[in-house]
């Protein structure tokens, strides 16, 4: 009787610890689940070329390899959705139709460069050109200095051939701007605008969000241009007692700034609720 009992208990226990095994592979399971990527599609390409210090540091060579070295807040958050190459040399780019080229505050081209990205355009290149008129980004060189981002915006032949002109609005605005584009509440500080120009080549540019955004249809392809570049600052965007609170941005500058992308990557347009004329 005493073996029988001892083996009616022995098969119970073993019936526990296989269902207790069962449910572990079964919670290991929906772990799993949860954590896989929810898209392992590629990212789009996306070249960027920028004076801004978006991807080093200006801190030199040390301060890039310095252990809590990372790249600006902008390029980490846009590193989410696209595989960013930074490029400096558009003759070595290997660009292809279609593909999306993001200009932010770009160094000085040579007329035959303004004249490479004309053609590229035309041949159904995508572009997003941030262009500022007065940059404001703080920076450890003194103007004049080339390692110091670009203070104003070079791009006027390309731009004003295009049919568009950056000028610096003269009201005597605050220290900071906010703006309202759509639903997307902005902070940066002595945007530009544009304004129509009367042009030779064959494009059409609609100026939007009070002169801040225009959208160029050039060729096959199209060209978005933003009048500001400090918007991608992230002591404009980041916030820090809105952060602590609700882990979100204060203003909504990067989620302007994807959506600028996708709208040009799908060929989506700009008008609607996305921005206001």
């Amino acid at each position: 009787m005493v073996i029988d009992r001892l083996a009616q208990f022995g098969g119970r226990k073993w019936l526990l610890v296989a269902l207790l095994a069962a449910l572990t592979f079964l919670l290991l399971l929906a772990g799993f689940a949860t954590t896989r990527p929810a898209d392992s599609r590629p990212k789009p390409p996306l070249a960027l070329m920028t004076t801004l210090p978006l991807v080093w540091s200006e801190g030199g060579i040390e301060a890039d390899l310095a252990k809590d070295a990372a790249p600006h807040p902008a390029f980490t958050r846009l590193s989410v959705h696209y595989d960013i190459t930074p490029i400096d040399d558009l003759e070595t780019w290997a660009s292809r139709p279609k593909h999306m080229l993001l200009l932010a505050q770009p160094r000085v081209f040579a007329p035959r460069e303004l004249a490479s990205i004309d053609n590229w355009v035309r041949q159904g290149g995508l572009v997003l050109i941030l262009a500022d008129p007065a940059l404001q980004w703080g920076s450890l060189y003194p103007l004049g200095d080339k390692r110091r981002p670009l203070f104003t915006s070079m791009l006027s032949p390309l731009l004003n051939y295009w049919g568009v002109e950056l000028v610096l609005p003269l009201e005597d605005e605050g220290p900071a701007s906010m703006r309202k584009i759509g639903v997307f509440n902005i902070r940066t500080v002595t945007p530009g605008e544009w304004l129509p120009k009367q042009s030779t080549a064959k494009n059409r540019c609609a100026i939007l969000a009070k002169g801040l955004l225009a959208d160029c249809r050039i060729g096959t392809g199209r060209a978005i241009l933003v009048a500001d570049a400090d918007f991608l600052d992230a002591a404009f965007w980041e916030g820090r007692g809105m952060r602590i609170l609700t882990g979100k941005d204060e203003f909504a500058n990067i989620a302007l700034l994807q959506a600028l992308l996708t709208a040009l990557q799908g060929n989506k347009g700009l008008d609607g609720d996305f921005v206001g004329k």
